[in-house]
């Protein structure tokens, strides 16, 4: 009997050294092989985890050390494939890789929305030509390219480019579609500046939110945030033809032409923003994707000499502003002096009818109605006059010359291009050549009269 009794504790004790010396070598192959700590810690929940360890000795150390040789086989397999296995997995699951860290598509690091807009808004700028027509663009690539619409820089060489904290640089057209509305000036001040990415992998599609980038009306570095509201648009403003495009809910106004079209997701440009209408919010984008290679193709060879699109010619055939350098235009002596460099109150008068313009593009009907002489205004009520703009939902200056009459008024020629909704609820451009008498009324210029040519 005691002879039994010895047997058995001797093999009791047995038992409990081979379980205490399994234990330590699942520990210490954990720690050797993963990189230290405790193998119980690594548990989803350490608390519970310490209770669950003592209760598992009073049920019994073979299922315990089962488990435990279980959790090793995992972690050893898990360490042998590597952390790049866990954020793959991150990575496939729509972004939190290990670690915490986005690994979204682009997602700007993870970046917040004040931090991308303020990231993208440094390579966005303001152009603007000698005839004060504004528009804008953004850097696309380290050679100090800026990429904006034709429309913006049409007719014109030599730009001036005031970037986003203000400083003002000289920009020379390079490059400009004929029937794509696409350019790109060469700033050299901005050789070796890091550019905006282009999405270039996949198109936008109906929901994707995104961010308008420009200077409306002269109002720089704004802002404004929508989604894709539509794809594949077409239409033609003479003389560019339009397909392809984003239709956007973000606001947009004359001067934002050019800006670029912010993929909210990804901080990568999306398009350039092109057209707008100011009725129900609606713009229009060119995806950027459809005209890089134009502009990679003038970044590596510039144009020799830059085409003039046939709206900026003159009655005698002549390209308006010849000269590209804003001071007027210089025709020779074949057409006497009359058309030589224009007078100040031309460009006055000038100025009148691009604001007049500006604020009917807007929608601000009572700033353009200010404009009106007083005689104009007589037979003419606010009322009515706002309401013939009703179905105008964007317009554009194509041309805008003065020509003094020699009695203190100028003759404006102009020709517009308006984006008007007809009775079935789309939109069809239209353009207008007109005539607008200008002059002083209590020393301030105001228009006398208009009337289609």
């Amino acid at each position: 009997m005691r002879r039994q009794t010895w047997i058995s504790l001797i093999v009791c004790a047995v038992i409990l050294l081979a379980g205490s010396a399994g234990s330590y070598l699942i520990h210490r192959d954990f720690a050797l092989n993963v990189g230290g700590g405790s193998l119980l810690a690594e548990a989803p929940s350490a608390a519970s985890a310490g209770s669950a360890s003592a209760a598992g000795q009073n049920a019994g150390t073979e299922n315990k050390s089962q488990t435990d040789e279980t959790a090793a086989d995992k972690t050893e397999k898990d360490s042998s494939d590597g952390v790049d296995s866990g954020a793959q997995s991150g990575a496939d699951n729509g972004g939190e890789a290990a670690g915490g860290e986005s690994q979204k598509g682009g997602e700007e690091d993870g970046k917040t929305l004040k931090e991308i807009i303020s990231s993208v808004g440094q390579k966005v700028v303001m152009i603007e030509t000698p005839d004060g027509s504004i528009g804008s663009g953004f850097l696309y690539n380290d050679r100090g390219d800026i990429m904006t619409n034709a429309h913006v820089v049409a007719g014109f060489e030599d730009v001036e480019i005031t970037t986003s904290d203000a400083k003002k640089m000289a920009g020379r057209v390079i490059g400009i579609g004929e029937e794509t509305d696409v350019a790109v000036v060469r700033v050299e001040d901005l050789e070796g500046v890091e550019p905006l990415a282009l999405k270039l992998e996949a198109e936008a599609e109906v929901g994707d939110e995104v961010l308008a980038l420009g200077s409306p009306l002269g109002l720089q570095n704004t802002v404004t945030t929508g989604i894709i509201s539509g794809v594949d648009r077409t239409f033609d403003i003479d003389p560019y033809y339009y397909e392809g495009l984003y239709q956007i809910s973000a606001p947009i106004a004359p001067g934002n032409s050019g800006g670029p079209l912010i993929d909210r997701a990804t901080g990568q440009v999306l398009g350039i923003n092109s057209a707008v209408t100011d009725e129900g919010g609606i713009g229009f984008s060119i995806p950027v994707v459809s005209i890089v290679d134009s502009a990679e193709g003038w970044s590596e060879s510039p144009m020799k000499e830059l085409p003039v699109p046939d709206y900026l010619y003159d009655e005698y055939g002549m390209p308006y502003d010849d000269s590209q350098d804003g001071s007027g235009d210089d025709y020779g002596d074949e057409y006497g002096d009359d058309l030589g460099e224009a007078t100040e109150l031309e460009y006055a008068a000038e100025d009148v009818l691009y604001d007049f313009y500006n604020f009917v593009g807007a929608g601000d009907y009572k700033s353009a109605y200010e404009l009106l002489g007083g005689d104009w205004k007589a037979k003419l009520s606010y009322e009515k006059f706002a309401s013939g703009y009703k179905d105008t939902l964007g317009v554009y200056m194509d041309y805008c010359v003065g020509v003094e009459n020699g009695d203190g008024t100028v003759s404006v020629y102009v020709s517009i291009t308006a984006d008007e909704r007809k009775e079935s609820g789309a939109a069809e451009a239209a353009a207008y050549d007109l005539i607008y008498q200008v002059g002083y009324e209590d020393n301030d210029l105001k228009m006398f009269s208009g009337k289609s040519e």
